[in-house]
């Protein structure tokens, strides 16, 4: 068995509490410098660089409960992301990032995304029962499939076989979010294409875009665009200098709502018809006061602090409801609105997520709206924190009992 090459591992870098992970670095790279300033004078301290602002929410958290290890595939070392939905009868599972203790069938012991799946769609004492694909070597398998292109680039340049400088290059896609059309009962996933190069801090998206999923037994199908809108990449509906759509996403009365977002920029938002999620022509962006462009360049934030996030219609709220956790923070926060582009209330503490044993980070904090219970006044939220060991990582659950703040007394 051979074990992970460093060079493979774009691995979260941390200086004593304060650390950054790679799917947020992308797209803030200046905060992440900043970041590192605080970090070498006030290690162990929470910061804040934008203010959480807004009317209050529209509940209170009344308990929360710890449910331990979401459990996995012993052969996964660690991955990045989470966030989930249901499809065909599944819960499934997408991540970025994930780290082998073996190599697959292609001497890989880094893949840029995953999947898990399971029929175990209740989640009182936890989740259990996941399952993924296997290749021949019985490796778990990507869920979005690399191009001809790509894969020939990232063997070309594995570190375990290089063959072509720089070893550990690679191209790599990383999800974000996945929605079900009910109209047909396919996914949208959600993804951005990242150059990555040997490194700390060394890779940048590329583009951002949209693959259609018909079944769990055909891999997702990328897009191409003709012309396309990224030179070289005919998959890619938005380029690398505009909102990652996708960040989260949801279908409210047939339209398909997608936020951007950033933590220096904050989440702009798009919506589409969902059949027509891959022509770029027919999205518009909120452009605040209750109106809607067909100009990028008109999409402004509607709330700020949130990067990685999951957003989703809570009927025992009758709000939308925003999770997530804030860099350099281990409070995992929600919001909530009564529309999709706000007026989003400013942030509450849903919980202080438990430090990773010996210094690292904590990220990915999701909601999984599938598993919402008593109509959606429990919820139940993972998020993803740094174990010891090199290269990897842990999910953890946690239920969370909310009060509605019109509930009568």
């Amino acid at each position: 068995m051979r074990p992970p090459v460093p060079l493979q591992r774009f691995q979260p870098i941390s200086h004593g509490r304060i650390a950054w992970h790679p799917r947020w670095l992308v797209a803030n790279l200046f905060w992440a410098l900043l970041a590192l300033f605080f970090a070498l004078g006030l290690s162990g301290c929470n910061f804040y660089p934008l203010p959480s602002l807004g009317p209050p929410p529209a509940m209170t958290v009344v308990s929360t409960q710890d449910l331990g290890v979401i459990s996995t595939n012993p052969d996964i070392l660690g991955r990045d992301g989470g966030g989930s939905v249901l499809f065909q009868g599944y819960s499934v599972w997408i991540y970025g990032d994930t780290f082998l203790s073996k190599p697959n069938a292609e001497d890989q012991t880094l893949l840029s995304d995953s999947w898990s799946f399971t029929t175990d769609l209740t989640a009182q004492t936890g989740i259990t029962g996941f399952q993924e694909q296997l290749d021949s070597a019985g490796a778990p398998t990507m869920l979005l499939p690399l191009s001809p292109t790509e894969e020939a680039f990232n063997q070309a340049h594995n570190v375990n076989n290089c063959q072509e400088q720089p070893c550990g290059a690679r191209w790599a896609l990383w999800p974000e979010s996945a929605v079900v059309n009910p109209a047909d009962n396919s996914a949208l996933i959600f993804y951005m294409v990242v150059s990555a190069q040997p490194g700390n801090f060394n890779f940048q998206t590329i583009g951002t875009s949209v693959a259609t999923w018909q079944s769990l037994q055909q891999p997702p199908q990328r897009p191409t665009l003709n012309p396309p809108i990224v030179a070289d990449h005919p998959d890619l509906i938005f380029a690398q200098n505009e909102p990652e759509f996708g960040s989260a996403s949801f279908i409210s009365n047939g339209t398909l709502y997608a936020y951007g977002c950033g933590y220096s920029s904050g989440c702009q938002l798009g919506k589409v018809a969902p059949a027509s999620a891959q022509n770029r022509n027919a999205w518009t962006f909120y452009a605040g006061n209750g109106n809607w462009s067909s100009q990028i360049g008109d999409a402004m934030s509607v709330f700020n602090d949130a990067n990685i996030l999951s957003i989703s219609w809570n009927n025992y709220l009758q709000s939308y409801l925003a999770v997530y956790s804030p860099p350099f923070s281990q409070k995992v926060v929600m919001r909530t609105s009564p529309s999709p582009e706000g007026p989003w209330s400013r942030e509450i503490v849903a919980f202080v997520a438990l430090l990773p044993a010996g210094g690292g980070n904590v990220y990915d904090a999701l909601a999984h709206a599938e598993y919402d219970s008593n109509g959606g006044q429990t919820i139940y939220v993972s998020y993803t924190r740094d174990t010891p060991a090199a290269f990897s990582s842990e999910a953890r659950l946690v239920v969370v009992q909310l009060q509605s703040s019109n509930a009568q007394p």
